[in-house]
């Protein structure tokens, strides 16, 4: 599969018309959520020119140059076989991939980069970096470069060079995500801003390596890998069964690099039962949720929020029966059992609750009912829905919100509509961690390399204590809450400032006072 990207706007139409002699097929017009492109199929080949929708990912792009991030039309070649004069297909596919970049320079006067030739079958990526302009000749290129992108077909490695793992050796943790939005897939491989979801899906494997983790801590450097299951929170639920499939595929990747820790992210414990599917499937693999040092945070930045806007108002705990929600309430119960607590739950859920440990019904009240959340000062969501469940109406006057989620259950929209709220993302403060594949936590403007989800965390403190056996599977217990707690004071892991959404950064939680 070859690409080629191209720095103007050109209407599909006239490229389609300019490259029909050469593709010998008709091209038709589709269109998705990500891009609008014309496609011509024949003999199993296919040729695609598409207009991405979405914007660039300006935190990978090359100011003032041409690459596949920045790109205004794509070209995807994809020749599943060449003729019999031709042999190779490999290079039959450049050759062709040359013969339309020249076509494309010299008929619209643009540049055309062939940025990467990218070998699923081989699982490598080549690097060309052809320039071509108006004028006949190409810009010569620098040599080759031929890196591994894959690994049995199962993890296939960014192609960013910023974020490509370069470190080989045994890993001591591998933390895994999921995309938060279709869109989210492609931001490993900007060279796919220009195929359509259909056509990602169908090359996508199973894991997707997103970058290095390093953090110095413990008196030694920690090395561990980002990486992703295919699979955004609407697909994991629709196909669960491929999603815990996908899980599995994750645990032999990070065997085969043998990674002695391997922590759950996001909607991720949700799908495999707390990892207690992961760990019946791989016995020998120590695993944890990231829910106890979560559970830890919450509770701690509970009592942050309240001594900014006083400690005498309700918290509202939003799926306060899931496995963080119970978690998270047996930690606010062991450091203030007098709080005024709300749970919030579903029905079918909401007997759990009186059984968490520390549970005092004068004190502590359950509802089903989504309004009684108005009169709590902090709301504290911990569920695991799709998107969104909090509107502007839902919320009293003032009210902050630790939203812990992901996805998301308070969007920013719901900000413009009610300015006097505050929303605070449940974030870490893990010193010296380097994580160079932005999360969607912040702008190129405040990012803070230091900052990041509790999960990951939890995860770098069981490795740096060198944690013999799986950490939290389950509900933590008080041992496990305990031990974390200890290792995040002895290695200075804590709370993060009060971070909103990416655009707003830090925010000062005393304009918020009831």
């Amino acid at each position: 599969m070859d690409f080629l990207h191209l720095a103007d706007a050109i209407d599909l139409k006239l490229l389609a018309s300019a490259l029909r002699p050469l593709v010998g097929a008709d091209f038709e017009f589709q269109r998705d959520e990500c891009v609008e492109c014309m496609v011509a199929r024949w003999g199993g080949n296919e040729v695609i020119i598409s207009r991405p929708l979405e914007d660039a990912l300006p935190e990978y792009a090359c100011s003032g140059e041409l690459t596949e991030n920045n790109a205004t039309i794509s070209i995807t070649l994809a020749v599943k076989r060449a003729t019999e004069e031709s042999g190779d297909v490999g290079h039959w596919q450049r050759d062709y991939a040359s013969s339309i970049a020249t076509t494309v320079a010299a008929t619209f006067g643009t540049e055309v980069l062939h940025s990467k030739s990218w070998d699923i079958d081989l699982a490598k990526t080549t690097f060309w970096n052809h320039r071509y302009r108006k004028e006949p000749a190409a810009v010569q290129p620098e040599q080759p470069v031929v890196f591994a992108s894959g690994w049995k077909r199962t993890a296939l490695v960014t192609t960013i060079e910023l974020l490509r793992p370069k470190y080989d050796g045994p890993l001591d943790f591998m933390h895994v995500i999921h995309p938060r939005a279709i869109v989210d897939k492609r931001r490993p491989f900007p060279l796919m801003r220009g195929l359509t979801a259909d056509m990602v899906a169908t090359i996508q494997p199973m894991c997707t390596v997103l970058g290095p983790i390093e953090v110095p801590i413990g008196g030694r450097m920690l090395r561990g890998e980002l990486v992703s299951i295919p699979y955004a929170p609407q697909e994991m639920f629709e196909g669960l069964s491929e999603a815990r499939d996908s899980l599995i595929h994750v645990l032999d990747y990070a065997e085969h690099r043998q990674a002695h820790f391997v922590s759950l992210g996001a909607l991720i414990p949700s799908i495999s039962r707390q990892g207690r599917l992961l760990k019946q499937a791989r016995p020998n693999m120590a695993i944890t949720t990231g829910h106890g040092f979560t559970a830890l945070t919450i509770a701690q930045m509970v009592e942050d929020i309240e001594k900014e806007i006083g400690a005498d108002g309700v918290v509202a705990v939003m799926g306060a029966a899931g496995s963080t929600g119970r978690a998270a309430l047996r930690c606010m119960f062991r450091r203030s059992p007098g709080r005024r607590v709300l749970a919030v739950e579903l029905p079918q859920q909401v007997s759990k609750i009186p059984e968490i440990p520390g549970w005092n019904p004068a004190v502590h009240r359950l509802t089903t009912l989504k309004n009684e959340i108005k009169e709590a000062a902090i709301v504290v969501c911990v569920t695991n829905a799709l998107g969104g469940i909090l509107e502007a109406d839902d919320l009293g006057p003032n009210t902050v919100i630790l939203d812990d989620a992901q996805p998301e259950n308070v969007d920013q929209s719901v900000l413009a509509i009610r300015p006097d709220l505050r929303v605070v993302k449940c974030l870490t403060r893990i010193p010296g961690l380097h994580c160079p594949f932005e999360m969607g936590l912040f702008t190129a403007a405040n990012h803070d390399n230091e900052v990041n989800f509790t999960c990951l965390a939890e995860i770098i403190l069981s490795a740096a204590e060198r944690h013999p056996q799986s950490c939290v599977v389950g509900d933590p217990t008080d041992e496990q809450l305990d031990y974390l707690e200890r290792a995040a004071e002895r290695h200075g892991v804590g709370p993060a400032e009060f971070f909103s959404f990416p655009s707003l950064g830090a925010i000062d939680l005393k304009k918020a006072k009831r």
